[in-house]
């Protein structure tokens, strides 16, 4: 499994603060959307893991576009 991954060139990401990362990505969907989350809101969206952060933010995101274009008819 070593040889496997030393013939690949993966940068490694190190990352000092999950919870940073994670607030990086709300704010980043907040300022794209143009939607401020309430505190509580954001602190449940913290709690979860990256995959459950990344598919919630992924589903809010498709059903707003969905809104929109449901608006725009």
């Amino acid at each position: 499994m070593i040889k496997k991954w030393s013939k690949r060139n993966i940068p490694f990401t190190v990352v000092h603060s999950a919870a940073e990362v994670k607030r990086k990505l709300i704010k980043e969907f907040e300022n794209t959307t143009n939607i401020h989350f309430p505190s509580s809101v954001r602190n449940i969206l913290l709690t979860m893991n990256h995959k459950q952060l990344g598919k919630e933010l992924a589903n809010m995101s498709r059903t707003i576009n969905l809104e929109e274009k449901q608006n725009d008819k």
